[in-house]
């Protein structure tokens, strides 16, 4: 058993026995040697002396193999053996259980915690994310901004490697979903934290890398009238979706994924699910007349084209058949090119813009009482909470109902579909709830 000073070169030009092995051990870390074996094995091991069974016993322990463990961690780790033996501590189960970390680790990849993160996950109130926001979550997560994480221990994810996936976001100028990719990755390996999956969150500290304008585009009448108006001629699904937002301030997820389960004609109402609503509740859409007949257009046109072999679906609005509508993005642009066609002018718009207009002009133009605008669009806070304590869906129906029938009636006439002298309901009932 020769002992020599080790230097990486000197560990280098070690030469293994022919047979059987051979051990040179270390004159400046005491009690450190490197084990050479015939079949070209190297491990580094360190003799202490261990409490055990109420005596101090000599021990030999196993620290890793070289050359994965270099010559400066192999000491590193002898003297760190040695002080966990003089605490009592016995080190070869310290070492037993980082061996055991490593292969927790190899196995708790990116790809692998992702998806347990996205089956498992439950935000406020314990409850799971909205069916659209877990789409987005998915492919946000699963983008190739994320390009190399998948096979990589999760634990060895540093705050390096988020900054340039954010960086790949923000280099294609999509600053919106850098900053949602941030906060589900915050999502992610905070859960991860708290599973005990990863001692440290790397995104923690990390701000916003994008800047997001609030949005706050309110569509004037003369607007929705010129986006209505663009909707007219051709019976595509993006244009009836359009008209269906703009009747019932609806979300565009919410009219998109329209099932015809939903909605019951006779007592012209739609019943949204809890599973389908971002506040997790049950909610009630009464539907106006101008509603009710862009459905009815709607499942007329469905049925039209129905077969035997291929019967109406059961969604509102589908490319498949089976799967809600998608496309808006084209669509959008379609139908802003058709505005423009029309000689027209539209300062740039959102969807989600129509919701906002609903709202808003129910307050200024019909003097709708705040509650009873909330309630009709589900927009949960602090006014709905004040006034209506404990929530349920039938809450302001009556209300809601007239409050949407006037809507309807002001954008007829705004529209020129019905004549200004058409009754409309009585307001007054509506603006004092």
């Amino acid at each position: 058993m020769p002992t020599i000073k080790l230097t990486d070169a000197a560990v280098k030009r070690l030469k293994r026995p022919a047979t059987g092995r051979i051990e040179y051990w270390d004159s400046h870390t005491k009690g450190l040697g490197l084990r050479l074996s015939a079949s070209g094995v190297q491990s580094w091991v360190v003799i202490i002396r261990s409490l055990r069974a109420g005596a101090w016993k000599q021990q030999r322990v196993t620290l890793g193999s070289y050359p994965a463990l270099t010559l400066a961690d192999a000491r590193q780790k002898a003297d760190d053996a040695k002080a966990a033996a003089k605490r009592g501590d016995d080190p070869a189960e310290a070492i037993k259980a980082e061996r055991k970390q490593l292969v927790d680790d190899s196995r708790n990849t990116f790809a692998v915690v992702r998806a347990e993160f996205l089956e498992k996950y439950r935000g406020r109130q314990n409850r799971r994310p909205a069916t659209s926001t877990l789409e987005e979550m998915t492919r946000i997560l699963s983008s190739d901004d994320f390009a190399g994480w998948d096979d990589n221990p999760i634990a060895k994810i540093g705050r390096r490697d988020v900054l340039d996936a954010l960086d790949r976001f923000m280099g294609r100028g999509a600053e919106r979903q850098a900053n949602k990719a941030l906060a589900y990755s915050k999502l992610l390996f905070g859960w991860a934290v708290n599973r005990g999956i990863i001692e440290a969150d790397p995104t923690t500290g990390i701000k916003k890398p994008g800047g997001e304008r609030s949005r706050d585009r309110v569509l004037s009448l003369d607007e929705l009238r010129i986006i209505w108006q663009a909707t007219e001629g051709e019976r595509t699904q993006l244009n009836a979706i359009v008209r269906l937002l703009m009747m019932t301030g609806a979300r565009l997820r919410e009219v998109a994924e329209l099932r015809w389960s939903e909605v019951d004609t006779d007592a012209g109402v739609w019943t949204l699910p809890a599973a389908r609503v971002k506040n997790h509740r049950d909610h009630i859409i009464p539907l106006s007349p101008p509603a009710l007949a862009i459905l009815e257009a709607r499942k007329a046109t469905q049925k039209a084209i129905a077969t035997k072999a291929k019967p109406a679906p059961a969604l509102a609005f589908t490319n498949t058949g089976t799967s809600p509508f998608s496309g808006f993005s084209r669509g959008k642009t379609l139908l802003d090119a058709r505005i423009a066609k029309a000689g027209t002018e539209l300062a740039p718009w959102r969807l989600h813009d129509l919701r906002r207009s609903v709202a808003t002009h129910m307050a200024e133009h019909l003097r709708i009482a705040p509650h009873v605008i909330e309630a009709a669009l589900n927009h949960v806070s602090g006014t709905k909470a004040g006034v209506a304590g404990v929530y349920n869906k039938a809450l302001h129906l009556d209300e809601r109902r007239d409050a949407l029938n006037a809507w309807a009636a002001l954008l007829m006439r705004e529209f020129g579909e019905q004549s200004a002298d058409t009754n409309v309901v009585a307001l007054r009932a509506v603006a004092n709830g």
